[in-house]
């Protein structure tokens, strides 16, 4: 099952290199295949051209990526290039149901990606919870003109597997039942495509080696560090960022981390590395977290040795600055509030929310709708309620305040942008920290329960871009909302994805139902809404609110 990702060469900083653009393509049939986890169990998972972990993709600034893919599954599939900003290619971003409809059973398309962007970032599926089945996949785009030097680069994905198929786990998540929702469920571990345990870096003293550390799991964090070795941060989600030194990075679900670490100039033994999975989730004392560990090699046979250290810090955001530099965006013309709020809805269904509206798929991919309805593109109200539609001018500045009432932690990614993090603090006891002068710049951002983020970036790519929880199963329930950006500045829709909704019989045209024109105010009055004070919150605000339930664990939440 072992799969390993080395890119080996000399890369020196500043050094002019000569880049021939190339088409750098891949054919890939998406199915099912048998995913095998030794002496453990094996069961089906989403694969591609029967392999599974599937192997990465290695480019160059300036390439353009083409990924013919061909749908053997029973439902619709797409594949979302996770953290590429789509500058001109919204309809390639791959969410189903807001750029495209989705590859029906049998049929094909073909995304054509021109790379603007250096760094590391995954391909996985954005259609129901495949990517949590195991489509999933990194993604590296190299710089000819690397800003540090190092010797060998490891991609290490890092990710949860589990016994129970994820369509199983989305109901037992959706139940109404507190009892249900939070029987916890145990994952394994999978570190650079092998089982958790059997991971081996080799190490030659002396060299320095880019990690490129990506967190691909559906629920868990990871928590990543090397007994005996420091680590300096370089890059955070595709952004170059000034060296910091580390003894352990976090990594949320979605999250990206590349760290150099320069091997020590003996070969007397080894060193374990931890890739720990970590949830605030689930309540499950003898389970979390999760202390996955490998072996950086430098002679087959020494002794290991183990960091004793029972913790360490993990390195903040805020602490990291851009090598860039760019300062702190300002003349901000656009504020959103998002609330985030979990309970039960009126369909006895538990879900999640932002400022009470749980996210619903319309009927009509709402970048089809914005590229259809003229002057009315601007108009919220005909991408209907439950997408959370905000529609944002063209090259404004939009700061985005997200409050995290839940007591347990949402990454959130952006589509289309990176976002500077500008404060972020906690709501019960008020304190709040603030960025260096350049703020750091990510796409997914983890705002622990009961704190807030407040984010900024520029308007400046058209599209339809949504902003969501990257947890598959709280995306999954409703944790979304979308941005409709400078929709009279949208590109033309492929002929495939047209034709790709017609086979599946999805309007291309019309408001989120389908219908020519602003949709009525009772148009969606049958879809779920929060019950009022059926549970504690962490911090209710005033006024009417959706309130969150409260779990205070202990042994009896262990089957």
């Amino acid at each position: 099952m072992a799969l390993m990702y080395i890119h080996t060469g000399l890369l020196l900083i500043g050094a002019a290199v000569m880049v021939r653009a190339a088409v750098i393509e891949h054919f890939w049939t998406i199915e099912p295949v048998e995913a095998r986890m030794p002496g453990l169990f094996t069961r089906t998972a989403v694969g591609v051209n029967g392999q599974w972990p599937i192997p990465g993709i290695d480019a160059m600034l300036g390439d353009t990526l083409v990924i013919h893919a061909k749908n053997k599954l029973t439902e619709p599939t797409s594949l979302h290039s996770h953290g590429l900003f789509q500058n001109g290619t919204v309809f390639y971003d791959g969410v189903h149901m807001v750029t495209e409809c989705g590859i029906p059973p049998n049929s094909s398309f073909t995304y054509r990606i021109p790379l603007q962007q250096t760094g590391t970032y995954w391909i996985h599926s954005h259609s129901k919870q495949q990517s949590a089945e195991g489509l999933r996949a990194p993604l590296i785009i190299r710089d000819p003109n690397e800003e540090y030097e190092y010797d060998q680069e490891i991609v290490l994905p890092l990710e949860d597997w589990f016994r129970i198929p994820a369509h199983d786990m989305l109901k037992q998540f959706m139940s109404p039942d507190p009892r249900v929702r939070f029987r916890p469920i145990v994952p394994y571990g999978i570190i650079g495509g092998a089982c958790a345990g059997n991971k081996v870096l080799n190490f030659s003293p002396g060299r320095t080696y880019r990690l490129r550390l990506i967190n691909m799991a559906s629920s868990f964090d990871f928590h990543f560090s090397i007994a005996g070795h420091e680590m300096r941060v370089i890059e955070v989600d595709g952004i170059m960022v000034r060296e910091h030194t580390a003894h352990g990075v976090a990594l949320g679900v979605g999250q990206r981390v590349s760290v150099l670490v320069t091997a020590l100039n003996s070969t007397d033994a080894n060193y374990e590395f931890h890739a720990d999975m970590y949830t605030d989730l689930l309540q499950m004392p003898r389970y979390n977290p999760l202390n996955y560990t490998g072996t950086v090699q430098y002679a087959e046979g020494a002794r290991v040795r183990r960091d004793r250290r029972d913790a360490w810090t993990c390195v903040s955001d805020l602490d990291l600055e851009p090598l860039d530099h760019e300062p702190l965006l300002d003349n901000v013309s656009t504020y959103i509030t998002l609330d985030a709020y979990s309970g039960v809805f009126s369909d006895q269904t538990f879900r999640h929310s932002f400022n009470n509206h749980t996210y619903v798929l319309p009927s009509v991919p709402s970048a089809l709708t914005a590229l259809s309805a003229g002057a009315q593109a601007h108009d919220p109200q005909i991408y209907g309620r439950q997408t959370n539609t905000y529609v944002l001018n063209h090259m404004d500045v939009v700061q985005i305040t997200i409050v995290n009432h839940d007591y347990y932690s949402h990454p959130f990614h952006l589509h289309g942008h990176v976002f500077q993090i500008v404060e972020t603090g906690n709501l019960r006891s008020r304190e709040s920290k603030l960025p260096l002068d350049a703020p750091v710049r990510r796409d997914t951002v983890v705002i622990r329960g009961g704190h807030y983020a407040v984010l900024r970036f520029r308007a400046d790519n058209p599209g339809v871009w949504i902003l969501h929880c990257h947890i598959t199963w709280h995306l999954d329930l409703g944790l979304a909302a979308t941005f409709v950006e400078a929709p009279e500045l949208l590109p033309e829709v492929p002929d495939m994805l047209r034709e790709n909704c017609v086979a599946q019989g999805i309007s291309t045209t019309g408001n989120a139902l389908g219908d020519k024109g602003p949709l009525p105010c009772d148009a969606v009055a049958e879809d779920p809404t929060p019950y009022a004070d059926q549970f504690e919150s962490l911090d209710p605000p005033s006024g009417w609110k959706l309130v969150s339930y409260m779990l205070h664990g202990g042994n009896d939440d262990i089957d």
